[in-house]
């Protein structure tokens, strides 16, 4: 299932860019705290982050990755795709994603290009298996989108017992769960099994590494799209990329970024979309009273 990524590793990298103008910092142990804001409306606002997650139907699931994911870069030097994937794997380390051990098989891929439109016009021409479940309106929209990015998925089935389920020889794939079916959980419901995320170079212009590699963990561990937050000033790095020049940026992942992700990854996967999303709010407001408490800090 993931022999894809390796061959697009070896097979791209005309097509991806050079390095960023930013400067990463020297050492990991260089990064700025989590900034941790104070809202009006904490409730709405959760809401709206929650909101960023990929539509499902009230009788669907909200995915995620449910076995091993295992980040790679292409587009940057060396040190700085190093430093991305290490960011990115200690992001969803604390986030309790799923994440291969080092140098697992690369399912989770960040292309910085120059072009997203030729790059995506590549993968069309040449390699249209890593297009994982976009159909050909899918592909119309994203080729026609001003938007400097790109994110999709590939997707996998999972049993109640989480085992991955895969088609036998007859193409058929068989659940052998020996659970019992119920109105608020699934014999069986969809996984991430990888993730494609396209970035174009002129956004990531004046961002440092920390931020790009934060930004790619929030989108490919959850799905969330930035254009699905309509409140531009959530404390959130999803907004990274949309802040003009000069505009107040967090400086990595926020306390909200974290609480979202752990939130998500804490959630039931069983449960019908509805509770789920419910559970990740009532998980967010948990984890944000904590970490405000001044009794958690001694």
């Amino acid at each position: 299932m993931r022999r894809w990524a390796y061959i697009l590793l070896g097979s791209l990298a005309a097509w991806l860019c050079p390095p960023l103008a930013a400067q990463p910092p020297s050492t990991p142990t260089e990064q700025a705290p989590i900034v941790v804001e104070g809202h009006r409306d904490r409730d709405s606002e959760i809401n709206e982050l929650v909101g960023a997650l990929p539509p499902a139907p009230a009788n669907g699931h909200i995915r995620r990755f449910e076995h091993d994911a295992c980040p790679a870069v292409l587009g940057l030097p060396p040190a700085q795709r190093d430093f991305v994937v290490a960011r990115m794997r200690a992001v969803g380390a604390a986030a309790r994603v799923p994440i291969g051990r080092p140098r697992c098989m690369a399912n989770v891929l960040v292309l910085v290009t120059a072009d997203k439109g030729r790059l995506i016009e590549q993968l069309i021409r040449r390699y249209p298996t890593y297009l994982g479940d976009l159909n050909q309106d899918d592909l119309r929209r994203i080729m026609a989108s001003p938007a400097p990015t790109a994110l999709w998925h590939l997707s996998g089935i999972v049993d109640a017992d989480g085992r991955q389920m895969t088609p036998n020889v007859d193409d058929v794939v068989v659940n052998r769960t020996t659970r019992g079916s119920s109105r608020l959980t699934d014999l069986a419901h969809p996984e991430y099994v990888g993730s494609v995320l396209v970035v174009e170079r002129r956004a990531v212009e004046g961002l440092t590494v920390t931020q790009l590699a934060d930004y790619a963990a929030m989108r490919v561990f959850s799905g969330a799209d930035p254009a699905r937050l309509g409140d531009r000033n959530l404390p959130t790095i999803l907004t990274a990329l949309d802040v003009p020049m000069g505009g107040e940026v967090p400086i990595t992942l926020t306390a909200w970024d974290l609480a979202f992700l752990g939130s998500l990854y804490a959630s039931n996967v069983s449960i019908h979309a509805p509770g789920q999303r419910g559970e990740i709010q009532s998980g967010m407001r948990r984890t944000l009273e904590r970490s405000a408490d001044p009794a958690q800090h001694p």
